[in-house]
């Protein structure tokens, strides 16, 4: 047996699990998880049936490793900015990136939605809850409400209970476009999350822009909270 070949092995492996992810990506957006097969998914990664089992033992797992994976690559984007420009860690502009991120990625807009024609049976937990709450959105947001009360980035007149529920409906409204607006008059992605953007600064941030320090320690706070968040969702892979 030649040297390298123990570490090919592992590498051979990846490979094939990035596969069979973009094959099952691909067949969701298409089809929705009620029609895609583990069948087809095979043949899309260009492998046998029986690889795609080595990997996850369940179509739902393998999904579910896709609906984690999505959400941990945005985040990641998400630390990528506020690293570059502390001030991306303010809510109003977290959550215009966050409301961009999901925009540009179909699988995050229907875990958003909780759209049951792409999600199928992973748009609900076992227990009946949104799967967005499964992969941690609601246990961060807290964390991040907290985060920008204690560095006073935002009003501490109302609760943070409050806030998160503010952030959370106004981040839902914007991600579905709302109920009255006729399709064809829905404005551009890039228009609406400057008005998310707004809403919120609006709502909940101080009248008085943050000192640089201010915004730095925020930002590492704010940074901390996302590593645990991505730690989190690597963990349960």
């Amino acid at each position: 047996m030649t040297p390298d070949r123990p570490a090919a092995a592992p590498q051979a492996d990846d490979e094939r699990a990035e596969r069979i992810l973009a094959a099952a990506h691909d067949l969701l957006l298409a089809w929705g998880y009620k029609r895609v097969t583990v069948d087809e998914i095979a043949r899309r990664a260009r492998i046998g049936k029986g690889t795609v089992y080595l990997h996850w033992r369940t179509k739902e797992t393998l999904f579910a490793e896709l609906l984690r994976r999505d959400f941990h690559q945005r985040l990641g984007t998400v630390a990528a900015g506020i690293e570059r420009d502390p001030s991306a860690a303010l809510p109003s502009r977290l959550v215009r990136e966050v409301f961009l991120q999901q925009r540009h990625t179909p699988i995050a807009e229907a875990v958003h939605t909780g759209d049951s024609e792409v999600l199928g049976a992973l748009a609900l937990t076992d227990n009946g809850l949104p799967v967005i709450q499964k992969l941690g959105f609601h246990a961060l947001l807290v964390r991040l409400v907290d985060v920008w009360r204690t560095h006073g980035l935002v009003n501490l007149t109302a609760s943070a209970a409050d806030q998160i529920c503010t952030i959370d409906a106004v981040m839902y409204g914007f991600i579905t476009g709302g109920i009255a607006i006729p399709p064809d008059e829905i404005l551009p992605p890039d228009r609406r999350a400057d008005l998310l953007g707004h809403t919120v600064g609006a709502a909940l941030e101080t009248p008085t822009a943050p000192t640089g320090a201010t915004l730095r320690a925020a930002a590492r706070d704010v940074l901390a909270a996302l590593a645990d968040t991505r730690h989190t969702l690597a963990e349960a892979r």
